[in-house]
């Protein structure tokens, strides 16, 4: 196997307009993945269904992610012509999601929405690859994953606001307006994108049998598991746990997204100089933050701020995550996006339908329970996968 980053040294012209492009589908594909999570209480109301089931709509995007993530991750198809068709699906999706008469066509929207999202996500890394020299590496992902939290203040605080004024059905359509901007931002700006060298479902397979890796992949599920059983349920514990009114949901929403914001950026420079110990650090932070919550529920400042300091704090672990792939495996880096997102998104989708279940029958304090037992459980999986790595390639990771 090639070592980290060894196919990728040659210099190449950087195609930074591209790159901001993929922010821009990023932006586009995030917020309209998590809109709901801010208009869970409107969306069943109008539907007349629970805000558990409502909160579904984030389990069939997962279910679909994971499925979109596996199959097109190997197929030799130019990634220039995959990334259209996913940006033109989007905005397909959204607009479904918009006019649905029912609870079915919000699940059909909201399915397309999880091919869009898993093939996206899964090719994003290694297409970063292609587009700038190995010295522009970390900026291109940084400004790319910059997408994320923009996303997430868009579909939290923005979402939230607009919503109570022009209903959450224009939501989604000014949604459609971000994903028609990225697909033709991505048609004019894209090169050609050759899929790597050796991929197939085979090589796929063959990841799988490395223990570290395998190990570091269920480390993910647990990782984004953790943070998106309660991050799903967000406004429904800040509407009714915490009796907030309108105005002052959109105020955290808002901070959370700005927390989360600057916690990616400062990932981007802790993450490359103490990569092991930050990975740790950040899901012991993020445990501790579940189980005060627990026990905080009557104070209601002190709980906005630990909403806000989740958000700070999870900035880190898609970083983290992504980090990981390239100091690892950047030789198999569209293999290793595939298994990535699929776990990523299997984690979404599973923190989504457990979410649901466990705020219908136990309540909030039933979901931060929830959190930090997964956070624990990914701490041990993430040191454990770092000593198989070391253990297997003779070396710690860099």
């Amino acid at each position: 196997m090639k070592t980290p980053l060894s196919y990728h040294t040659e210099e190449k012209t950087s195609h930074w307009s591209a790159v901001f492009s993929l922010f821009m589908g990023v932006t586009s594909l995030i917020s309209a993945e998590f809109i709901p999570i801010s208009l869970l209480t409107p969306i069943a109301q109008t539907l007349h269904i629970t805000e558990g089931m409502a909160g579904q709509t984030v389990t069939a995007v997962g279910i679909f992610a994971v499925i979109a993530s596996l199959i097109l991750a190997p197929l030799k198809i130019n990634r220039r012509l995959v990334l259209l068709i996913l940006s033109m699906l989007l905005v397909i999706a959204n607009i479904l999601v918009a006019f649905t008469p029912n609870y079915i066509i919000l699940l059909i929207g909201r399915s397309i929405l999880g091919i869009c999202v898993g093939g996206f996500w899964s090719l994003a890394s290694a297409v970063t690859l292609q587009l700038v020299p190995i010295k522009d590496l970390p900026r291109a992902l940084s400004i790319i994953y910059a997408g994320v939290s923009v996303a997430t203040i868009i579909s939290l605080p923005l979402a939230s606001y607009l919503g109570d004024l022009i209903g959450w059905r224009k939501i989604f359509l000014l949604s459609t307006l971000l994903g028609v901007i990225a697909f033709i931002w991505q048609f004019i700006t894209l090169p050609t994108l050759p899929a790597q060298q050796g991929n197939s479902f085979k090589s796929m397979l063959f990841l799988l049998k490395q223990c570290w890796i395998t190990v570091g992949i269920v480390a993910t599920i647990f990782s984004y598991g953790g943070y998106h059983v309660f991050f799903t349920y967000l406004r429904p514990f800040l509407e009714h746990n915490l009796a907030l009114q309108t105005n002052s949901i959109s105020t955290i929403l808002l901070l959370f997204g700005i927390a989360n914001c600057i916690g990616t950026v400062i990932a981007g420079f802790v993450m490359g100089k103490q990569f092991k110990i930050t990975m740790i650090a950040v899901h012991f932070i993020l445990l501790m933050l579940a189980i005060t919550l627990m026990f905080s529920h009557k104070n209601i400042t002190f709980n906005m701020l630990l909403v806000i300091a989740w958000g700070l704090v999870f900035g880190f672990i898609p970083v983290g995550w992504s980090t990981w792939i390239i100091r690892t495996l950047a030789d198999k880096a569209e293999m290793m996006g595939g298994l990535s997102v699929a776990s990523i998104q299997f984690s979404i989708g599973l923190a989504a339908a457990m979410g649901g279940l466990i705020f219908d029958h136990k309540g909030i304090l039933g979901i931060f329970f929830s959190a930090a037992l997964i956070f624990l459980f990914a701490l041990i999986l993430i040191q454990l996968s770092f000593q198989l790595f070391t253990r297997v390639i003779g070396h710690p990771i860099a």
